[in-house]
């Protein structure tokens, strides 16, 4: 049987830049797929392609918003940077509890409320925020 998704794709997440939105999906996805492998019986070494995959793509993400930002000044610029780094951090130490052998029902409490909970309060303050300023921008 599937795991159920943690996080479903809707509507109010949009933010009405395309580009961004993709990457949200994709983020989701990924987060979906590591919530599934920490509930099965994967073998670590699946968690650790996942994780690989997610920390590999939250830079590109990133690094796609900050771009839109610094082109077009963003005024708070600074506060959305320090908030991409608390979910850096709450990877890392993802990966340290993965690495120190937590049990699985503790990793799973951990997605649930550091990555889930991170990526959609961001999404729905910051994300929205930054999708507004842009639609000024001409961007969609």
């Amino acid at each position: 049987m599937e795991t159920p998704p943690i996080i479903i794709w809707k509507s109010h997440l949009s933010v009405q830049v395309a580009s961004i939105d993709e990457d949200h999906k994709k983020l989701i996805k990924m987060i979906n797929r590591l919530f599934g492998a920490i509930l099965s019986v994967d073998p670590e070494q699946v968690l650790w392609d996942i994780l690989a995959e997610l920390t590999e793509y939250v830079v590109v993400h990133f690094k796609r918003e900050e771009e839109y930002m610094r082109r077009f000044d963003y005024p708070d610029l600074v506060v959305h940077l320090e908030d991409h780094q608390r979910l850096i951090a709450a990877t890392r130490q993802f990966k340290l509890n993965l690495e120190s052998g937590l049990d699985r029902t503790l990793l799973k409490a951990e997605v649930e409320n550091s990555l889930r909970d991170w990526l959609v309060n961001h999404i729905l303050g910051m994300d929205h925020l930054l999708g507004q300023f842009l639609n000024q921008q001409g961007i969609r």
